[in-house]
């Protein structure tokens, strides 16, 4: 997430980004088929079937805000069991005095998920991790209103080795960024937390020119927006790897001579782990650049997430101010192994006809499969005439639709199903 300053502030140049050719990169733990509408077990859906029901219009899945959604499906095999299987969402709380409230989709409508009466949240009331800020400020960015101070954001769920484990963000009791975990057998089960992981960079490893400031000469840049993914190497063995975001933007400067605004750059970073039995994480080796923010990013990537298809594996990330509509959505061919992003073009952005008109600002995006070749894209948008500095946080998720495939079935470029079906 960007913070309000972003949308005036310099972007961070970055060197340009190679062809690359295809990899054996895995998604993430949504692999199912899955649909808007619950699909039976063993079915798909199919471009056909969207483009015959075309909705032109989005509806927000929710009418609450719901910013950065994810989305998994869960099966019979999952933890949890068959109780368990099905459609659920997640998304940023911020400053509420639970976080991560689940929803399940029932007969086609998102419904609060509750147990014995009560909306059941990955950390309920009372039940927060005690290392979490209690209102202490960011020391990079002292001005901050409360709700992104006390932040607990971008909830994604990881399934492997029949375990559960919560990736989010979460500010610390210094006002620090972290990236953190947890894990559970059941996804309205206990939660236990991990913590959060040291893998904070600091200023000058991502902004050597920085001159120092009221933090102090060089200090902890915050950790944001972990999603897991993972790849074949050559041997045949899987290997995970947790994608993060160096929340550069969350530091400006002005040059004593010139006078002229700096912000450090936001890389995504590749931190490769393996993860015990007991849920906890180890990381291996240093961390690899898989791509930072160019000078029409203006100022930032983040929101990560990756989808493989066709024998490709794509990164899928957010660039721009979070709180009107310069926030759009971008895609990329990914080697994970090789920690390399190249051919970069746009997927969505405010002008895009699949938002109807009526949304922008689309970003954050979470996938999840709904057959071959196609997959459900959830984001989170503004209503048309909204936005963070005049309403809050008012952010709503939508469904959209990415296909990897023609209508005939062939391997193509992906593309947004409702922007090129529009008719517009």
């Amino acid at each position: 997430m960007s913070s309000p300053s972003d949308s005036q502030s310099s972007p961070a140049a970055t060197p340009g980004v190679q062809r690359l050719e295809p990899n054996r990169l895995r998604g993430n733990t949504v692999q199912d088929p899955a649909s808007l509408f619950e699909v039976p077990p063993g079915e798909s859906r199919t471009l056909q079937d969207i483009v015959a029901n075309l909705q032109r219009v989005p509806e927000p899945l929710l009418h609450e805000p719901m910013p950065d959604p994810f989305v998994l499906r869960l099966t019979a095999k999952s933890p949890g069991g068959a109780r368990t299987a099905g459609l659920w969402l997640i998304a940023t709380t911020n400053d509420q005095p639970f976080a991560f409230r689940l929803y399940r989709l029932v007969n086609g409508t998102w419904v609060p998920h509750t147990v014995d009466g009560q909306h059941r949240a990955i950390f309920p009331e009372g039940k927060l991790p005690a290392w979490w800020n209690g209102g202490e400020l960011d020391p990079l960015a002292p001005d901050l209103p409360r709700d992104l101070v006390l932040a607990r954001w971008a909830p994604e769920i990881d399934e492997r080795n029949g375990l559960l484990t919560l990736h989010y963000t979460a500010r610390d009791r210094a006002g620090i960024l972290r990236s953190a975990y947890a894990t559970a057998s059941a996804i309205d089960g206990e939660w236990k937390d991990h913590g959060f992981l040291d893998i904070n960079v600091r200023v000058k490893d991502v902004a050597p020119g920085y001159p120092g400031g009221p933090a102090g000469e060089n200090p902890l840049v915050g950790m944001i927006d972990g999603h897991v993914a993972a790849a074949l190497g050559p041997d045949g063995r899987e290997r995970t790897f947790l994608l993060t975001k160096v929340d550069g933007n969350g530091l400006q400067w002005k040059d004593p001579v010139t006078q002229q605004t700096h912000k450090a750059p936001t890389p995504i970073l590749a931190h490769e782990f393996r993860q015990d039995a007991d849920g906890r994480i180890e990381l291996l080796g240093a961390p690899k650049v898989l791509l930072s923010n160019g000078p029409h990013h203006d100022g930032l990537i983040e929101g990560q997430f990756v989808v493989t298809e066709n024998g490709q594996s794509y990164l899928i990330y957010s660039a721009g101010f979070f709180g009107n509509s310069e926030y759009r959505t971008y895609i990329a061919k990914l080697d994970l192994l090789a920690g390399s992003v190249g051919d970069e073009r746009l997927l969505i952005d405010s002008q895009s006809p699949a938002l109807g008109g009526q949304w922008n600002g689309p970003g954050h995006p979470a996938f999840v499969s709904q057959g071959n070749g196609l997959y459900a894209m959830y984001l989170h948008v503004w209503r048309n005439g909204s936005d963070y500095g005049k309403d809050g946080d008012q952010r709503k998720a939508i469904q959209r639709h990415v296909a990897f495939r023609d209508l005939d079935g062939r391997p193509c470029e992906p593309f947004v199903v409702e922007e090129r079906f529009s008719g517009a």
